[in-house]
This record gives C-alpha cells, sequence and structure tokens, in this order.
C-alpha cells in the first residue's frame, strides 16, 4: 500500500477526528451518527472524496442490560480520495459506543467472546501498546461493570 504525505496527514486528521468525535458530549446527536459525519467530513474535505461506511456499524451486547450496544469499526471506512485516510500503521479506530458514552481504541481487530455470560471485547493492539515493538501483536480485554470500561490498561494520560 503506498502512502503519499497529504494521504498520511489525512490519516492524522482522520484519526483525530474520530477520537474528538467519541468524546463529544452527549445531547449533540446519536453518538454513532456523530462518528459517521466527522469521518464523511474528513473524506470529502480530502479532494472531494466520497466516503462509505461498508458495514463498520454493528450491533452487539457490551454490557448486561438487554439494550442494544454498537461497534464502529473504522477498518470497513472506505474514502475514494484517499486510500489510507482511516487507519495507520498502528490499527484503525475501534468505537464502543453504549447510550451515548464513547470508548475509542486503536486496534488491529477485535472479538467479542464471552466468558460464562459475561461479554468480553478483546482488542488487538499494536505491540507498543503492551511494552512490546509495534510489529507485534498484544490483546486487551475489556469489560463493562457498574456503567463504566474496566480493562487492566492504565487510562490514557496516566
Amino acid at each position: 500500500m503506498k502512502r503519499t504525505g497529504r494521504s498520511v496527514l489525512a490519516a492524522g486528521a482522520a484519526c483525530a477526528l474520530a477520537i474528538l468525535a467519541g468524546n463529544a458530549a452527549a445531547g449533540e446527536g446519536d453518538a454513532v451518527d456523530r462518528i459517521l459525519n466527522e469521518a464523511r467530513a474528513a473524506c470529502e474535505g480530502f479532494e472531494s472524496g466520497t466516503f462509505a461506511a461498508n458495514g463498520a456499524v454493528r450491533e452487539i451486547a457490551l454490557d448486561d442490560d438487554d439494550l442494544p450496544d454498537r461497534i464502529v469499526d473504522e477498518s470497513r471506512f472506505a474514502c475514494s480520495s484517499a486510500q489510507t485516510m482511516y487507519c495507520g500503521t498502528g490499527g484503525c479506530m475501534l468505537h464502543a459506543v453504549i447510550g451515548d458514552r464513547v470508548w475509542s481504541f486503536q486496534a488491529e481487530g477485535w472479538r467479542m467472546i464471552e466468558w460464562g455470560d459475561r461479554p468480553i471485547l478483546l482488542v488487538a493492539r499494536d505491540g507498543a501498546w503492551c511494552g512490546g515493538a509495534g510489529s507485534q501483536l498484544c490483546f486487551e480485554a475489556v469489560v463493562w461493570s457498574f456503567g463504566e470500561m474496566l480493562t487492566v490498561m492504565p487510562r490514557a494520560g496516566q
């Protein structure tokens, strides 16, 4: 996959926009719509690209209530004017949406597993997240308990 300076800059901008969309305050519309709209705007703003979500949004049970939760997997996004708009060498943004709250991860892949009846989001991470090299792969397990995301990974900024 050939990268140009412009596509690398665009990819960085798309990741920043996705993080901002995920951290946007509640009440600004549906969280999934915000993520999709930011990705669409980034694509359309880069040489008038055409955006496609390509099935990036999946309903899934992330917490222990009966309400549907959603995953937005930016690895499924496409932009006609920038092949690397949404993913970089460390992976793509993955957003777990529960109600109006969003948790975002830089991911190389993901899978839902269960431990008994508890759903667990397993996120494949660039090895640098786990003390290794970027070319290595490690996994972060995430569970929801009493309205919070829990994992053994340190919180951002700590």
